[in-house]
């Protein structure tokens, strides 16, 4: 009999090991006590974010996406407790315990590493293809995207349709790949576009635009600028515009495969009208969300990017 409870001393589960366990790589701890294909469905479902965030990122809407993110995350968080509380439990109401094949260390261990390397390889992913933050650092787009704006970048839109005359965008500057800038499109491929004394025509016809109060925008500008509201096409945006010395730019034709983009800073960006067209294929992105807003909370939320 001594014998015996000796043997069933050795094999007993340790309730801190299986809370241990489960903390690291939810759903171990119930396979540490022996129940593994509970602890399989709990380690499965407890990865199962990857798939529905990549199923909500087809739809392109970043509302879609980041409510799909929330949800998980709560989904996520209780399978998370539930794994811990669970194992704990039932590692206490183990009494005697015959180890199985699979209680050993090297499972574990196996376990371990796709639970720790796992998340980090879809958050990476998700970055590249999903959606990215972004910190705005100059004033060039100011006043739609103020200098200290963080921002979502949509990476996902422009895989079911192409960009749009108005959409904010960040792209890849030509004169440096290793930079980043981010651009208002004002004319799509095969459009003409030239610029006559601030004002905008697209296609041989002039934008409409007219002045508005800054104090609407949450912006004071500085320096000898008028705040602008244009509209071209389906999208509407404010833009300032230099008093003083008007900006004009001759007519060219961008080409196919490349997008023309400016900053709503008129005065005060580097954009196409000093590097050319863009090619399609460095726009990165569209700008969806500012998630945390420079002066004012009230311009937290969706940036409407048309209309």
């Amino acid at each position: 009999m001594n014998q015996l409870v000796e043997q069933h001393r050795d094999y007993r589960r340790y309730s801190w090991l299986a809370v241990l366990l489960s903390v690291v790589a939810p759903g171990l701890g119930h396979i540490y006590c022996g129940r593994l294909t509970k602890g399989l469905v709990i380690f499965f479902v407890g990865f199962a974010f990857a798939p529905v965030i990549s199923a909500a990122s087809k739809y392109a809407d970043s509302t879609t996406i980041l409510v799909t993110i929330f949800l998980t995350i709560i989904f996520i968080g209780a399978v998370f407790i539930y794994a811990v509380v669970d194992a704990f439990i039932l590692a206490r109401r183990i009494e005697v315990f015959q180890p199985k094949e699979y209680n050993s260390w090297p499972v574990y261990i196996l376990f371990i590493l796709v639970a720790v390397t796992y998340p980090t390889n879809v958050a990476s992913t998700f970055r590249e293809h999903v959606l990215k933050a972004y910190k705005i650092p100059t004033t060039s787009m100011a006043p739609s995207v103020l200098p200290g704006d963080r921002i979502f970048l949509n990476k996902a839109v422009y895989n079911l349709k192409p960009p749009h005359k108005g959409d904010v965008v960040v792209f890849t500057y030509p004169d440096d790949r290793r930079l980043n800038y981010i651009k208002r499109i004002v004319a799509a491929p095969g459009d003409t576009i030239e610029i006559r004394d601030n004002l905008l025509w697209i296609n041989d016809k002039p934008l409409t635009i007219r002045e508005i109060d800054s104090s609407l925008l949450n912006f004071e500008p500085k320096g000898p600028t008028k705040v602008m509201e244009e509209i071209n096409g389906a999208a509407k945006y404010a833009v300032l515009m230099p008093e003083g010395a008007p900006i004009n730019m001759e007519k060219i034709t961008v080409p196919h495969g490349y997008c023309f983009v400016l900053g709503d800073h008129r005065g005060q960006s580097v954009d196409s009208r000093n590097f050319g067209p863009v090619p399609l294929a460095d726009v990165k992105g569209r700008l969806d969300y500012i998630y945390w807003p420079a002066l004012s909370w009230e311009r937290f939320g969706r940036y409407l990017f048309n209309g």
